[in-house]
């Protein structure tokens, strides 16, 4: 009967982490933060001038050059806040796997 608890737990904990890795992938920073990133890197051809939110206060707006050192460094920038996000969500989902492996081996 104890084996049965314990797989409902484990399951229940990879349910959690399944949302919890859901709800930061619409965290609306994370989503600004892709969508500026994208819009930087896939900027070819337009005006000179781009406005977009800075990466360290998103509320606030940078006017920069296109192919600038300053819109190279914001995309630097940019790089280093997504990966902050997709290290936290690469641990959760390490975590659901150990988990799931956990739960499978032993209903072997």
């Amino acid at each position: 009967m104890r084996a049965l608890v314990d797989r409902k737990d484990v399951l229940r904990e990879i349910l959690k982490i399944e949302d919890q890795i859901n709800m930061m992938k619409r965290n609306p920073t994370y989503l600004k933060i892709r969508y500026n990133l994208n819009y930087l890197e896939g900027r070819r051809f337009g005006s000179n001038i781009l406005l977009i939110a800075s990466p360290d206060d998103l509320d606030t707006v940078l006017k920069m050059r296109n192919n600038s050192l300053e819109m190279k460094d914001t995309i630097l920038r940019y790089k280093e806040r997504r990966a902050e996000f997709d290290v936290q969500i690469d641990n959760l989902h390490n975590e659901k796997t150990r988990l799931q492996k956990q739960l499978f081996k032993s209903y072997d």
